[in-house]
């Protein structure tokens, strides 16, 4: 009797530590780990993205963060069919350029000109995610990496 119930308890904790490590698993990011980031670009800020293949990846907070312009909140669109997300620069009081970004893409648009980028946008739990250095590169900013601090720098110097 004794040998069972051990059994049946070791079966038990063991399936728990199995589900608790699935949960912790589920909700780090799954494809990359995080990375601080600090952006002086317009004003200092600080942030996080994630490293992914050894690439700088950071949601749409980030990246509105690195570009040299303001963006207006009413100017973001998202279509869930296309999944293309655009920054809009018609009649709004803050002129900007037009953006599109397609997930899944490995170019994208600033106004009537295609770039290329090294690594495609992505969408991570219902999130965009872009690659910075390739995007911010268009506008001479600097993307680097202090290994001492471990953070990624955004700068316009």
């Amino acid at each position: 009797m004794r040998i069972s119930k051990l059994l049946v308890v070791t079966v038990l904790t063991l399936a728990m530590a199995g589900f608790g490590s699935s949960v912790n698993a589920a909700s780090s990011p799954a494809s990359g780990s995080t990375v601080n980031i600090k952006s002086n670009v317009l004003g200092e800020k600080s942030f996080t993205g994630l490293i992914i293949k050894g690439h700088t990846y950071v949601d749409l907070d980030g990246f509105v963060n690195c570009l040299p312009f303001q963006i207006n909140s009413k100017a973001l669109s998202y279509q869930s069919e296309t999944k293309t997300f655009k920054v809009l620069n018609e009649d709004f009081a803050i002129p900007t350029p037009l953006l599109q970004f397609k997930v899944g893409s490995d170019t994208f648009q600033h106004n009537d000109e295609s770039f290329r980028l090294s690594d495609p946008v992505l969408l991570i739990q219902n999130r965009i995610y872009f690659p910075l250095k390739d995007i911010v590169s268009v506008y001479d900013i600097n993307v680097s990496y202090d290994s001492q601090t471990k953070t990624v720098q955004v700068s316009k110097e």
